[in-house]
Formats: structure tokens, sequence, C-alpha cells
């Protein structure tokens, strides 16, 4: 039995409900399941979790990841991803020898990049593969939390704003996403309301209604 609704706010120590199974940040006392943190509640068939509100970028493998190139080394990138913790890319993501290649051919220190997070240690340090060179465009920050929101389900907001402002827009997960195309700044005010009225219900509608006004 729910206590709450899908998209409702709660805090530390609200309780969510009762028998009922629970993913991230919750916690369990006896029958009844308790937020551990303050956040948006999304309750599917019986299946509560939290989203936080606010927080830092934890790296996750299998992320889809922007970076910007922070140093290059000798054999290897270390790459920014918006995260207080490192992430190093190998040279052997582009050449078979990087000691024997200089690797600013490849990506030099201020390169924009698309990445997967391809492993996570015991201290969330990680390492990214499958590099991908972003060359234009603006990079814009996001509240990481608020990434599922911008993309929506089955990617529905995501491509609502790409159709609407005819631009190229690749999404990290950790945050930083980046666009390109005639109508950027469009696609940043359309992306900067969502991550604001992210927990408002109708959003999608609104959004697209927007776009189509400013479209005429």
């Amino acid at each position: 039995m729910l206590h709450i609704k899908d998209r409702d706010l709660v805090i530390p120590g609200q309780l969510i409900g009762e028998n009922v199974r629970h993913d991230m940040n919750c916690f369990r006392e006896g029958d009844n399941v308790y937020s551990s943190i303050h956040g948006m509640v999304r309750a599917d068939e019986n299946m509560v979790k939290v989203i936080p509100s606010t927080g830092e970028y934890i790296p996750k493998e299998g992320d889809l990841i922007i970076g910007v190139v922070a140093e290059v080394m000798m054999s290897w990138w270390l790459v920014d991803i918006n995260s207080p913790y490192m992430c190093s890319m190998r040279g052997e993501e582009m050449t078979r020898e990087p000691l024997n290649n200089d690797l600013n051919k490849y990506f030099k220190t201020g390169d924009t990049i698309s990445a997967k997070v391809s492993r996570v240690d015991e201290v969330n340090s990680c390492q990214l593969s499958r590099p991908w060179k972003l060359e234009d465009g603006l990079t814009i920050n996001v509240n990481p939390k608020r990434i599922p929101r911008v993309v929506g389900r089955k990617k529905s907001m995501l491509n609502i704003i790409k159709e609407k402002t005819g631009s190229k827009i690749v999404v990290g997960q950790n945050g930083w996403i980046w666009i390109k195309g005639n109508k950027t700044e469009l696609a940043i005010e359309k992306i900067k309301k969502v991550e604001r009225e992210a927990q408002t219900q109708g959003l999608t509608d609104r959004i697209t209604e927007m776009l189509e006004k400013r479209n005429r």
C-alpha cells in the first residue's frame, strides 16, 4: 500500500508505503518503506524509488558522457567529466601504439568528446571507451539528476526538442549537453525550462506547444 503518489516530493525518513518493493534511495523497516533522501518518488506497479532533487554525477559503467580533454599524457588522456572523480582514456582507443604516436593528433587539451564509461573502480575513478570528437556547437550544464527528464520516456522529450529546433543534440548522463544547429538558443531555452520544471506534470505537452508556436 502506497502512502504517496507518483511524482510526489518526499524528505528523508518520510513513509512511502507498506509491503511494497523498493529500489534506489529507499530503506525498509519491518513492512514500511521510507525515503532516504530528498527527492521525487517514482512508483510503478508496486515498485518505488526516489530520484534525488540535486546531486553530483557519480560515474556508472555503460553511461554515455560528454567530457573535455583536460590533459594529454604519454599514452592516455585525462578527461573532465563534470564529476569530482578522475576519468582517463587509454591511447589504445585511437592507436595500437600510443607510446609511438603523438596523442594530440587525435584529441588535444580542450577538445569536447562523447564516450562510454567502460570501467569504474572502488573509488569511482573511471575509464572511457569509444570516444567521438564533438566539433563546434555549444556545451551546456544541466543538473545530472534532471537528465532523465530532459531525455524523457523513450527519448520523447529529447526527440521533440531536436525535431522542432532542427538541432543536433548529444546528452551526457553526467549533466553536459552538446548542441549544434541554427536554433541553438531556442533548444537551450527549452532544455533549461525542462530542468527547472522537471517535477511538474504535463511538461512534454507544454514544451511541444511552445515550440510549435515559435515555429509558426
